[in-house]
């Protein structure tokens, strides 16, 4: 957690405003003033842009130095971001709205479920195989995505 509390002190632009992100400890159990409702309405605004296979949106909201931010919509009723893992980078997910399910298959093996909702949080290693699935027929499911380190990032595929 120490590298991500370093890595999300930065700054992204929407329009007119600015968001300051800041990170805690993760012993306070409250992660970032990303959770904070006025936070949540800019992330929420940013525009949407084309869907990929498996009708998931992800919008780039600022990407600097060591990290990459992204605002990743899900589409109802079976809207996924496929089966994949990292050779290095991390993944930090931080869900503002609806409900989905990640699950996680380590390298050493063991397979979890993760329930996410607003508020939640979740960091996903390198090697770490992973899908995110949105579980409402009727609700999109938004999320906050930071990764780091952006400069060796890779999304490898897994059938």
């Amino acid at each position: 957690m120490d590298f991500l509390a370093r890595r999300l002190a930065t700054k992204a632009r929407f329009g007119h405003k600015t968001l300051q992100l800041q990170c805690t400890p993760p012993y306070y159990r409250t992660l970032t003033n990303a959770t904070k409702p006025d936070y949540i309405h800019s992330l929420l605004a940013v525009p949407r842009v084309p869907a990929k296979p498996g009708n998931w949106h992800p919008t780039l909201v600022h990407s600097s130095g060591e990290s990459k931010f992204t605002v990743i919509r899900l589409a109802p009723n079976g809207g996924e971001v496929p089966k994949h893992f990292h050779n290095a980078g991390w993944d930090y997910f931080m869900p503002l709205q609806g409900e989905a399910v990640i699950e996680v298959k380590t390298k050493e093996g063991v397979e979890k479920d993760y329930d996410m909702k607003a508020g939640g949080f979740l960091s996903v290693g390198p090697g770490d195989v992973h899908r995110v699935r949105n579980v409402s027929e009727t609700e999109e499911f938004v999320f906050f995505l930071a990764q780091a380190p952006r400069g060796k990032y890779d999304f490898v595929a897994v059938p």
